[in-house]
Formats: C-alpha cells, sequence, structure tokens
C-alpha cells in the first residue's frame, strides 16, 4: 500500500528511506547517506539528484568544512516525510483492527521493550559510522 503511494508521489521507497533518514539524523554528508542506507555512493548521489529535481533535498557547504557539501532536506521534502509517515501510521492503525482484544493487548505490553531495543540497536548504528 506504501509502494503505491510513493508511485502516486512519484518517490521510491529508497528516496523515502533517505528523507527519514535525513529527518532523523539532519544533514549529512553523501558518503555517510552511502554508508547508512548501504548503497553505493555513485547509486546514492544518483539517487540524491533525484530528490534535488523535485525540490525535496538541497546541497549546503559544511559550515565546519567548506570544501564539504552536506545533503539537507527541504521544507517540501520534510512535507512529503509526514505525509508518509501520516499514510503509514492510518495503515498500521487500520490493520490493528484485524487483531483481537488480546492481541493488541499483547503488542502494546511488548511496546517498551521493542522500544528499548531500537534505540539499543540505532546507538550501535551510529557509533559504528561515526567519523574521527
Amino acid at each position: 500500500m506504501l509502494r503505491r503511494h510513493f508511485a502516486q508521489a512519484e518517490i521510491t521507497v529508497s528516496q523515502a528511506r533517505t528523507l527519514s533518514t535525513l529527518v532523523s539524523r539532519g544533514p549529512q554528508r553523501l558518503t555517510d547517506l552511502a554508508l547508512v542506507e548501504q548503497v553505493a555512493q555513485p547509486s546514492m548521489s544518483a539517487l540524491i539528484a533525484r530528490l534535488e529535481v523535485h525540490h525535496l533535498v538541497e546541497r549546503r557547504p559544511d559550515p565546519g568544512e567548506p570544501r564539504t557539501t552536506l545533503i539537507s532536506i527541504t521544507e517540501e521534502g520534510l512535507e512529503l516525510w509526514r505525509s508518509i509517515v501520516a499514510l503509514r501510521s492510518k495503515l498500521l492503525a487500520a490493520g490493528l483492527t484485524f487483531l483481537s482484544v488480546s492481541e493488541r493487548s499483547a503488542l502494546q505490553e511488548a511496546l517498551p521493550a521493542l522500544e528499548h531495543l531500537v534505540e539499543q540497536l540505532q546507538g550501535r548504528e551510529t557509533a559504528n559510522h561515526v567519523r574521527p
């Protein structure tokens, strides 16, 4: 269902993930984005170029290193990302209606442990990508 929405918005799953990374991590160097998204740098460069065409991201000089360029999400990109998150939430909420009360309760009880797991995994991922 999300892929259909992406197709209507003329965005791929990889592009949506990259927007999400920019929202959660802030402006990034192209090489760092490629590492996080686990794609080759030329592939990330092409993906960013397509996002730029749609005014979803922009390139800016890094204030700390003027010869380095950072990729930032634009206001249009942020609006699209928010619509994707809203749709994903709506689809999940609709899906939950298929579960019994006890199944929904079990999921709710598991949420703190799942949130902790995600935090731990994200912390490790961040630690693995920190530059010296």
